[in-house]
């Protein structure tokens, strides 16, 4: 894809992975089995997780007794993945902007966890949803999980200051031309560093023109992780469920 990307070498940066040490495994786990609950997906299924960073959600997927692939863009983070590998996990390098190696082959795509909305063109997000419906076979089921950008706006942090070890990251956030900024600058063993991360305020309606586009039914739109049904307003979550016809 050219030129290295914030996202290529942020999210490939060993201090990403500290600041965001703290996600939490029992989130993840009580997500999955509202989507389990919700989708009835049935063992041996072969699903993706796409843009799977570290691989903590395909591994609670293989739990269920799903068939599990995982991708992500950043070496570092599919290194750390395969030590969950097994013969029903794998995990590969992959950009979400690029077809996919198996094509109509997954009965289930997952992206988690606001792992999407990085791209500076609209035409890449449109390329990724591509990529997610060239994945499914027919009557295959992609789930997306996104912020709420109604949320964000209305409840934003600018400012904070997180201690990771002896690490202070200092954090701000703002809004600008339909991107969420975030800036983190922080010093270790007497080097600064800072980095930025942006992520685009996508719509509802830009989501499911773009799922439309790429030949995507639309099912259902929760508003939290535990499928709780949407609100503009309050849901922090767009959790988005479609179907390849």
């Amino acid at each position: 894809m050219g030129k290295a990307t914030w996202f290529s070498t942020w999210f490939d940066s060993p201090y990403y992975h500290l600041l965001y040490a703290s996600r939490d495994e029992q989130e993840a786990k009580h997500f999955i089995e509202a989507l389990q609950a919700h989708l009835k997906i049935a063992a041996g299924a072969f699903v993706l997780d796409a843009a799977c960073g570290k691989g903590r959600h395909a591994k609670m997927l293989q739990r269920h007794g799903m068939e599990v692939e995982g991708f992500d863009l950043s070496p570092s983070s599919i290194a750390e993945a395969n030590r969950l590998a097994n013969k029903h996990l794998h995990f590969f390098v992959h950009d979400l902007r690029e077809s996919l190696p198996r094509q109509a082959q997954y009965d289930v795509v997952f992206n988690f966890f606001t792992s999407f909305g990085y791209f500076d063109a609209p035409e890449d997000n449109a390329r990724a949803f591509q990529t997610f419906a060239g994945g499914l076979k027919k009557d295959g089921i992609l789930v997306m999980d996104f912020l709420n950008p109604t949320y964000i706006r209305t409840n934003l942090v600018p400012e904070e200051t997180v201690k990771r070890g002896s690490i202070l990251f200092h954090i701000k956030r703002w809004e600008a031309g339909g991107y969420l900024y975030k800036s983190i600058d922080f010093e270790d063993q007497g080097q600064s560093f800072a980095f930025q991360e942006k992520v685009e305020l996508i719509s509802q309606a830009d989501f499911l023109r773009y799922a439309e586009q790429a030949g995507l039914t639309f099912l259902n739109l929760a508003g939290d992780y535990t499928l709780a049904k949407f609100d503009e307003q309050t849901s922090p979550r767009m959790i988005f469920f479609w179907e390849k016809k």
